[in-house]
């Protein structure tokens, strides 16, 4: 797969300076292809750096060229400290004029100071930033995927009216919702960070699906009142962007035209009557589903106050769609879910559903039942066996498909596509049950090690068994590992409502509510932990923390004195406190 780092410098606009540098992502690179390994100028491009050059001390060796252009260039590196890959983001010092090469730099320092600060899964972290021969250096982490945009070209095969072909809603809208957490996170920031420059050439996605924002060179922080220099692509930037007067919800707009983009390639140039009116979605995909269609239309209305108030109330709106349904699902997804039958006569899944069923109770009850069994026990193929049997009986039961489901994500190594597709193929006979929602969010979560796209179906199994403890605690583990600490709470509080015994869930309520500053939820959650389980020094230690943080000295040391018996970290809080209580 290929890893790029491409900037789209031909379809972004620097209005009111023209002599400013004239790129999408403000760092000045262009997709002209280098010549890697040359080491020099090539076409008349600046000097590339070549592999093997070794940077910062010899830390950081570069390997080859991920994305070049005239101003600098991203290398594939390895950082020879840890021995792992990593993006090293140069910007040579080559501009025609002092203005040029201020701006440069400004857009380039404000890109490594920015990212310094943030924290979020779809957000490459920074690792360095130095100065070395004339030339700016930023150390990224390296981003092993393609841009929307490639994973458009190459895959977006559904076809629409009028010429429209784009990706399927399914995956669209999970990209949206990550998009949208992500927004919201640099919405929440004090102040406000606004990307001002989304578009399917800033977003990649790796081989998991998971979403990361790239070029952070023109985002800047919110000010209101203040009128900015205007810098955009044309088709993604609203109208007051244009103006100079990019607020958050001008982010919004963007995210709507990306989503446009993505599942129509509809070209915005083709707006009528201006570059502003987008034609619905569904005029040119009549598949997809009339909500989704209104979320993203309302992502593109002309004015911020039309707009979504919010990239997380876009995000829940996102999130509360029903499921797309079956017959919108792709034709190869559903020929192929399952095939698993290695025999010379395998059955054939896609048969048109007679009868669904959702049990055991049907003729296939006896091998389901075996099927269970064989699964309780991890006897993982002779569970297989059975529900291949159970399959030639009743290929339309929902139950079928979901136990094929659980037999590839139990193998070693877990059948992950495999899986997908039979919980999709199960949910298709049955769209309410509650446990393949949770099942196929397990596999985002705990194979895919992608929380976010996990987060809508933990909600959907829990809208229909709302009292359902294990997917509450998972859904607040993907907030928690997503940096969405105040739904983690909340999720994690409802868990420890429903199964009041379980110690670690108290715990995870305690912890997240230090986290946040919420001092007396924490000590309520703390102290139910302990009754539970009074032997748990490293819960005693917190709550001494927060004893301390509420000015509970005494309670403070009494805990913090059981604790220090093991924990020696409690030792120094424990003199601390006793001197702050001259004892």
């Amino acid at each position: 797969m290929m890893d790029k780092y491409p900037i789209d410098p031909n379809n972004a606009a620097s209005i009111g300076n023209p002599s400013l540098p004239q790129s999408g992502g403000g760092n000045g690179l262009s997709p002209t292809p280098s010549q890697p390994g040359s080491g020099g100028a090539s076409n008349g491009h600046p000097r590339r750096l070549a592999p093997g050059t070794e940077l910062s001390g010899g830390r950081y060796r570069i390997e080859r060229v991920a994305a070049s252009g005239g101003m600098g260039a991203v290398y594939r590196a390895i950082d020879t400290r840890f021995n792992r890959p990593c993006a090293v983001k140069e910007m040579l010092d080559e501009f025609q004029n002092d203005a040029e090469r201020s701006q440069a730099v400004e857009w380039f320092s404000r890109e490594a100071t920015l990212l310094l600060d943030l924290n979020h899964p779809c957000i490459p972290r920074v690792r360095d930033h130095f100065m070395e021969d004339g030339k700016h250096y930023l150390v990224m982490d390296f981003i092993d995927g393609r841009t929307l945009a490639d994973v458009l070209e190459q895959e977006g095969t559904v076809m629409g009216a009028n010429g429209a072909r784009g990706l399927p809603e399914a995956r669209v809208r999970s990209w949206g919702q990550q998009i949208c957490s992500v927004l919201n996170y640099l919405h929440g920031q004090t102040p406000p960070i606004i990307f001002r420059d989304l578009k399917p050439t800033n977003v990649m996605v790796t081989s998991r699906d998971e979403i990361k924002l790239i070029d952070f060179g023109i985002a800047r922080n919110f000010q209101p009142q203040r009128q900015s220099t205007i810098i955009m692509t044309i088709g993604y930037a609203p109208l007051e962007q244009m103006a100079g007067n990019a607020e958050p919800r001008s982010d919004l707009y963007a995210l709507g035209a990306t989503l446009h983009r993505l599942l129509t390639r509809h070209d915005a140039a083709n707006n009528k009557p201006d570059i502003f009116t987008f034609p619905p979605v569904r005029s040119l995909r009549p598949d997809v589903t009339p909500g989704f269609e209104q979320i993203i239309m309302r992502a593109l209305a002309p004015s911020p106050q039309q707009r979504w108030p919010t990239a997380g109330d876009m995000e829940r709106a996102i999130m509360n769609l029903p499921p797309v349904p079956a017959n919108a699902l792709s034709a190869a997804a559903a020929s192929t879910v399952p095939n698993p039958v290695r025999s010379s006569n395998p059955p054939t899944p896609n048969t048109p559903p007679a009868l669904t069923h959702h049990s055991t109770t049907g003729p296939a009850g006896v091998h389901l039942n075996a099927a269970l069994n064989f699964m309780n026990a991890n006897r993982i193929e002779e569970a297989y066996a059975a529900v291949q049997q159970a399959f030639v009986v009743e290929p339309n039961n929902a139950l079928v498909h979901r136990l094929f489901g659980q037999v590839f994500a139990r193998r070693k190594p877990p059948a992950i596509e495999q899986a997908l597709q039979a919980y999709n193929r199960s949910l298709q006979l049955n769209p309410n049950d509650p446990e393949t929602h949770k099942l196929l969010a397990d596999v985002s979560l705990f194979l895919r090690r992608q929380p976010l796209p996990a987060i809508p179906e933990y909600i959907q199994s829990l809208r229909l068994n709302p009292n359902d403890v294990e997917s509450h605690q998972r859904l607040a583990q993907c907030y928690e590992e997503t940096n969405q600490l105040d739904p983690a709470l909340r999720e994690y509080q409802e868990a420890a409502r429903l199964s009041s015994s379980q110690a670690a869930l108290h715990q995870k309520v305690g912890e997240i509510a230090f986290r946040l500053n919420q001092w007396p939820v924490a000590e309520r959650a703390l102290i139910a932990a302990l009754r539970l389980r009074p032997e748990d020094y490293q819960v005693r230690f917190l709550l001494s923390r927060v004893y301390e943080q509420e000015g509970k000295l005494l309670d403070a040391e009494r805990e913090c004195t059981y604790a220090a018996r093991v924990i020696p970290a409690a030792q120094p809080m424990l003199e601390s406190l006793r001197s702050r209580l001259r004892r």
